[in-house]
């Protein structure tokens, strides 16, 4: 398809400077290029320019936005494109040369171009050439001239190469690569004949394209046999790009490109086993993270001058980290947990595609499995995977940082990888992701699979192995994080259990870290697309102890024993004690809450009737504790904050502590409590709490004057006085010293 009346090529333009570049992006700060401007970006863009592509790329976008129409017409922009750059395009093929270079700068530019404006750049390479001589039925535009000419060896090929692979990764492009390039992109990418990088971008290209749309209607057999046939195509592209990576035989130009189609093709569970058994990827794959490294000989052998350090301050290269850290991401990734709304939406759309049946037996991906997941996480840490960490946190973007904090939750989900992660230095990375993103209340949300990460690792190490010394002082710096977990209205259940169980950890350190608790208020971050209660005050401080009442009721069994066993180490601190006890705080003179300042008493004693037994040690513990207070005693004697219509008193609760082998108590249809049959003996910590819990409300109950005193005696007696006899029979050596205290109340008792 020679063009119709060749006229003598113009020679390219030189490649800019840097200070030429400067000026052109003043210049497209406030008014769209000319045509020599173009050219000029086309030469920038060229591979025989790589000093200039960052810069060049920068004025291209400013380019691109400053023709970008008012109201995101994609229309109009697209043709406000066509019509900036489509000359180069054409000028470039009109010029009639047969040397393919020529066109190299023109198509740079376009690939660079796709992923800015994809609609404006398939209008240019789709848009009919009247200067190009075809035949009456053959409509020829620059695509099919490009891809003609691109039949032989040429640097044309890895340039249009980067295009197509640029086009496949739009929706835009993605049909038109399909329809058009996709016999000449599967061809070069298995032939070993093209020139540089062509069959690495092609690959690439291919696998941005993906999987065929699933068609409506269609039989089980054809489904199963297409998705397996895409499987197997995903695997060998998946192979042939982590070979490139282990060989290192990609250029600077193919390095992101591979990386992206790696990321694309880690989303599919069989691939990530693909590339996870591949133990030289994985090791070369880390070692592209730009770690600080020292090079050279040992001191005093090597001199000073030729020892160098890579500057821990200088920039790196932040699309080579964003495609790292989505790799690894992807291949430590587990199977989402679906809601039972989401699980059932996803069973509509199987039903609807692929019919009743097939949505019926449709079975779980070994590829998904929990065992496959800790396969995959075991071969990253062998790969180093920690170690690379101090390498991505360097490049300063929100998007990489939120990437990191999803893929330092994946590494510490399994238990025993955690201290291998805190020793390799992963926790100071992920103390890093965690200060930036707490520190701006807008990316709050983007924080949480960080934040959870950091509960986790609370959770299972001691804190004089997870902080720096002095690790009481530097351990505060986890509260904010935790703060965050708990009060965010899209936190997980799972966040919320293990922000409780990081906090109580952390309240077990030291009362201070309970004062610190009590008093913490958190501005409560909404997301802009969060719809549901709690948007009308974002703006409004939750107090984080008022939280962890709320969830002393919560639906919930493990939430509502995380939560009270974290009241249980509160109340050993000086705020917590007079909060939950109804005391008032220093310099006042009520106690905080009013008429709720009861009810948190009523909670927790309604609590050690739990069916779970780590609940009622909890919320028994607890009181065992608030009963110092005269003024909990009282609210508990006087059954203030109980529900309406309870018949059982706290000392029926109280004795219920000693049953045998810490029972709940059990009632029957008609309200009567079930007598406990058991050959087991008390639980012996129920029982040590309870026994402190009797004597210290009897013991306010015997300063009372008459006749309030023979009152609340009698019916401590009707509740008591029986459990407290069988337990004195049954305690046998005493482990816990309580035959004493037991004695003394069962002669209080007496006088009744």
């Amino acid at each position: 398809m020679p063009p119709k009346s060749a006229s003598p090529a113009s020679p390219p333009p030189e490649a800019p400077t840097q200070d030429a570049l400067k000026a052109l992006l003043k210049t497209l700060a406030s008014s769209a290029p000319t045509p020599g401007q173009v050219r000029t970006l086309s030469a920038a863009l060229s591979p025989s320019s790589p000093d200039t592509h960052a810069l060049a790329l920068l004025c291209l976008s400013t380019a691109v936005s400053t023709s970008d129409t008012k109201g995101g017409d994609v229309r109009a922009q697209a043709a406000r494109i066509k019509d900036l750059f489509d000359p180069l395009v054409a000028d470039a093929i009109a010029a009639g040369s047969s040397d393919p270079s020529d066109l190299v700068p023109a198509v740079s530019l376009l690939a660079a171009l796709a992923s800015l404006a994809p609609a404006g750049v398939v209008a240019i390479l789709t848009q009919p050439l009247d200067t190009v001589e075809a035949s009456s039925d053959e409509v020829v535009d620059p695509l099919a001239v490009l891809l003609e000419f691109a039949e032989l060896p040429s640097p044309l090929q890895p340039a249009l190469a980067s295009l197509i692979s640029a086009l496949a990764g739009t929706k835009a492009g993605r049909e038109l690569v399909r329809t058009r390039a996709l016999e000449w992109t599967t061809a070069a990418a298995e032939s070993d004949k093209v020139e540089g990088d062509t069959a690495v971008l092609c690959t690439v290209a291919l696998s941005k394209l993906g999987r065929e749309d699933p068609v409506v209607g269609e039989s089980e057999d054809d489904r199963l046999a297409r998705d397996e046939e895409s499987k197997d195509a995903e695997e060998r592209l998946a192979r042939s790009l982590a070979a490139s990576i282990t060989k290192g035989g990609s250029s600077d130009q193919a390095l992101l490109p591979t990386l992206e189609g790696l990321s694309v093709l880690s989303t599919r569970p069989p691939v990530r086993d693909v590339l996870a058994s591949d133990a030289k990827f994985l090791s070369a794959l880390v070692a592209l993270s730009p770690v600080p490294t020292p090079t050279g000989g040992s001191l005093p052998v090597t001199p000073r001058s030729s020892v160098v350090s890579l500057d821990p301050e200088a920039p790196v290269d932040a699309a080579l980290c964003y495609g790292l850290v989505t790799i690894l991401g992807n291949l430590s990734a587990r199977r989402p947990v679906l809601s039972e709304h989401d699980a059932q939406m996803a069973r509509l759309r199987r039903m609807a595609i692929a019919g009743k049946t097939a949505a019926a037996t449709e079975e779980e991906d070994p590829h998904e499995s929990d065992a496959a997941v800790a396969a995959r996480v075991q071969a990253l840490y062998k790969a180093g995977v920690v170690g690379s960490l101090r390498g991505l946190v360097r490049a300063e973007s929100p998007r990489i940082r939120e990437a990191l904090g999803k893929l330092c939750l994946n590494l510490v989900e399994e238990r025993a990888h955690r201290p291998v992660f805190v020793r390799d230095g992963g926790f100071r990375v992920l103390s890093i992701v965690i200060r930036d993103f707490t520190s701006k209340k807008e990316q709050a949300y983007d924080a949480l699979p960080a934040c959870q990460a950091l509960a986790k690792l609370v959770i299972s190490t001691p804190p004089n192995l997870l902080f720096p010394p002095p690790h009481q002082t530097n351990a505060l710096s986890a509260l904010p994080p935790l703060f965050l977990l708990l009060v965010h209205p899209s936190a997980t259940l799972l966040q919320t259990f293990e922000s409780l169980m990081a906090l109580t950890n952390l309240a077990s350190i030291d009362p201070a870290f309970g004062e610190r608790i009590m008093s913490a208020q958190v501005a409560v971050p909404v997301p802009p697309d969060f719809r549901g209660q709690g948007r009308d005050d974002k703006d409004k401080p939750v107090r984080i102890v008022t939280r962890v009442e709320e969830l002393l009721l919560d639906d919930n069994a493990l939430v509502r024993r995380a939560a009270t066993e974290l009241v249980c180490n509160l109340v050993n601190s000086d705020s917590g004690f007079r909060y939950f006890a109804g005391e008032p705080a220093e310099g006042k003179a009520e106690p905080e809450g009013g008429a709720r300042a009861t009810s948190r008493l009523s909670i927790l004693l309604l609590l050690t009737d739990a069916d779970d037994l780590a609940t009622r040690l909890a919320a028994s513990g607890a009181l065992a504790v608030l009963t110092d207070s005269a003024a909990a005693c009282a609210t508990l004697v006087e059954g203030k904050g109980m529900p309406a219509g309870s018949k059982r008193s706290v000392w029926d609760r109280v004795g219920d502590l000693f049953e045998p082998g810490g029972a709940a108590p059990e009632f029957d249809d008609a309200g009567a409590r079930i007598p406990v049959v058991s050959s087991q003996p008390p639980n012996p910590d129920l029982v040590h709490r309870g026994v402190f819990i009797a004597l210290n409300l009897l013991n306010y109950v015997d300063e009372l004057p008459s006749p309030a005193r023979e009152e609340q005696l009698k019916r401590a007696a009707a509740g008591l006085k029986d459990p407290l006899e069988r337990l004195q029979k049954g305690l046998g050596s005493d482990p816990n010293g309580v035959r004493p205290h037991v004695e003394h109340m069962l002669k209080l008792l007496g006088k009744a």
